[in-house]
């Protein structure tokens, strides 16, 4: 019997894993500042990995590789932050 897998769009783990560091980037840009923001991706970085670890050992696949990307996006902004606080 084949498990029926829906698509990502409907998958609230999906989006968790996708939007995770984003959302706490932008939290730490309104309250603090875009400059101190860069220290976001300690957080997000750290609580991707272990959503990261969940998904893979829960089999979900989907959800591990777009809280990858989730994590990616993290370490953009996170740099971004930084440029504009060191550049």
């Amino acid at each position: 019997m084949v498990a029926y897998e829906k698509h990502w769009i409907y998958d609230p783990m999906c989006w968790i894993g996708l939007t995770q560091g984003t959302l706490i980037w932008v939290l730490m840009s309104i309250y603090l500042s875009p400059e101190i923001a860069w220290i976001s991706f300690a957080c997000g970085g750290l609580i991707g990995f272990f959503l990261w670890l969940i998904a893979l050992g829960y089999r979900q696949i989907q959800v591990a590789k777009l809280t990858l990307y989730g994590i990616a996006i993290n370490a953009l902004l996170a740099v971004f932050s930084g440029w504009l606080a060191f550049g």
